[in-house]
């Protein structure tokens, strides 16, 4: 592997445009499975002192083809770069993660455009369950990393497909190409205007249709208006691409879809509401699986799989956003244990990560996974935090502006956290600041502080004497204020169990930057026998508190005598 990324940086020597080199690579892996003789030809010729860039620009013309063909710079020492490609093992495993490292983890490649992480890609070819002679259907297949993992699983299969960019549609074809997929009909197109794929004035049928659709994708849409494929959803915004990409696609379908959908399209505030509406009520959404977070490379938005298929009188949610299924990967997650989330969609059984839901209980205004689990496991003895009567805000910075003025108040540190139980000992105290804003974002008894951000989840919880001073959270904290003091202890007891502590863990961990979001909290799930024992609880933690403390003091005489 080392040696083909030394050849592909070699190659960026001189070729400034990334496409290209990386059109030259495939170019090679191209040469490599279905030629040999002719590196072995080239080198040859080379250790003999003879020319070989004519003889060499020939042959790979005559095997390449015209269309796709892209020349190696004069500059570069062609026989050098044959010499890595001949002792290497092109195979399909190793080609598969060549691309994912240039594309994905080398981002200064800017190729995470056009492609898609390899676990995603594979995970995607699982749930469309190939078969032999298959005809699938890709209707912006960009620069077609998808085909390596659909020559990986079952090649023997029909490839159709429309992108816009015939640059990136060169690079597919030669992907497609080395991935041995049986018969490809890739064509550069504007869906938009006009499908390729028609039986007369009717849009063609697929057996099975993959897409990632461009979520950045600059779309003009009034002329859809009138377009068959479109004017009877009225879903349309040229801000919502995958939602014009997957109407689109449904024109084309036969048997199965698998598409990547962001969250807040699964979502009532947002603009697919009528589309899923019409998805469920004609029975096809077979199952939304949410993804982690942060397995994109440069993405902010939070992702979902959404399988479409014919008369589904249930929808399986499979919640695969949670710790299990990703790993830190560098600056991004990497998707983890795909089979096993295959595995479960095939089977369509409930479990600790997915719920068969009858379309009859299907609230359009949210399709997420995590709704649908969370929801379940509510049966269970449990109550959301955005149900127990919560606000939560972030602390401020009070100070150091125009409007300060004198006024003695505590600004409040994640420092000053106890180590368990109450907080009521502040050490950085301030004379002056904006009174107005201090005044508003006063802490008040039985208020919890959690740390904004950090590797693991630092907390504490206010008692009445915060009364007795004027305490205000900075800006690394953030604030869960209930309006039941009993509700408030018990769910401080809860973060404070193993089991707390772990899901504050993982909601840390999944933002990708160690960074607590709201939404996802909100949806944490507390068992009631936290909110019905936590006075109880509190007081134990307490009486432990002021033993260790006294502990403390003793040692810390210790030292000193």
């Amino acid at each position: 592997m080392k040696k083909l990324l030394d050849c592909f940086e070699y190659i960026k020597r001189y070729h400034f445009d990334i496409l290209d080199i990386v059109g030259i690579m495939f170019e090679l892996f191209v040469l490599k499975k279905e030629n040999t003789n002719f590196i072995e030809y080239i080198i040859d010729m080379a250790d003999k002192r003879k020319p070989i860039k004519e003889e060499f620009n020939k042959g790979m013309f005559d095997i390449i083809g015209k269309e796709l063909y892209i020349p190696i710079s004069s500059g570069a020492n062609i026989s050098k770069i044959l010499k890595v490609i001949n002792v290497s093992n092109i195979n399909m495993g190793n080609i598969e993660q060549f691309f994912h490292i240039i594309s994905q983890k080398r981002t200064t490649n800017k190729l995470y455009y056009y492609s898609t992480p390899k676990e995603v890609n594979d995970l995607l070819v699982m749930l469309l369950d190939l078969k032999d002679n298959d005809e699938v259907y890709n209707p912006c297949y960009g620069i077609g990393s998808i085909f390596l993992s659909i020559g990986n699983i079952n090649s023997n299969i029909k490839l159709y497909g429309e992108e816009l960019d015939d640059r990136l549609s060169n690079i597919a074809k030669l992907i497609a190409r080395f991935s041995q997929i049986h018969t490809y009909s890739l064509f550069v197109n504007d869906i938009l205007k006009q499908p390729v794929f028609k039986n007369g004035k009717k849009l063609r049928q697929f057996d099975k249709i993959i897409c990632n659709p461009p979520i950045y994708a600059h779309m003009g849409i009034e002329q859809l208006k009138e377009d068959e494929r479109f004017n009877k959803i009225g879903i349309l915004a040229k801000n919502y691409p995958e939602l014009v990409f997957l109407t689109h696609a449904l024109s084309h379908l036969k048997n199965r879809g698998v598409f990547i959908v962001r969250n807040q399209t699964l979502q009532k505030s947002f603009l697919g509401e009528k589309l899923y509406e019409k998805l469920v009520k004609e029975k096809m959404i077979e199952a939304v699986i949410e993804l982690p977070k942060n397995i994109f490379p440069h993405q902010a938005y939070d992702f979902s799989i959404l399988v479409l298929s014919h008369n589904n009188k249930d929808i399986l949610h499979i919640d695969a956003s949670g710790v299990k299924f990703y790993e830190k990967d560098g600056r991004y997650n990497k998707l983890l244990n795909i089979n096993e989330i295959a595995n479960i969609f095939r089977s369509k059984k409930e479990s600790e990560f997915s719920k068969l839901t009858n379309i009859d209980e299907i609230k359009i205004h949210d399709l997420r996974a995590s709704n649908y689990l969370t929801i379940s496991h509510n049966k269970t003895g449990s109550l959301l935090l955005k149900d127990m009567g919560v606000s939560i805000f972030r602390g401020q910075r009070v100070y150091g502006s125009s409007k300060d003025s004198n006024i003695e108040y505590y600004d409040v540190g994640i420092a000053d956290f106890a180590t368990c139980g109450f907080t009521y000992k502040f050490d950085n105290k301030k004379i002056s600041g904006d009174k107005q804003k201090i005044y508003k974002y006063r802490l008040k008894p039985y208020d919890i502080l959690l740390s904004l951000r950090g590797i693991l989840p630092k907390m504490t919880i206010l008692d009445n004497n915060i009364n007795n001073v004027i305490a205000v959270a900075n800006a690394g904290i953030l604030i869960l204020r209930l309006d039941d003091k009993y509700k408030a202890i018990g769910l401080y007891c809860y973060f404070f169990s193993n089991m707390g502590f772990n899901c504050l863990k993982s909601i840390y961990e999944k933002s990708g930057d160690n960074t607590i979001y709201i939404n996802e909290l909100l949806n944490i799930s507390i068992p009631n026998n936290y909110i019905e024992n936590g006075i109880k609880k509190i007081q134990d933690i307490e009486l432990l508190k002021y033993k260790f403390e006294e502990l403390e003091t003793k040692l810390e005489y210790l030292k000193n005598n």
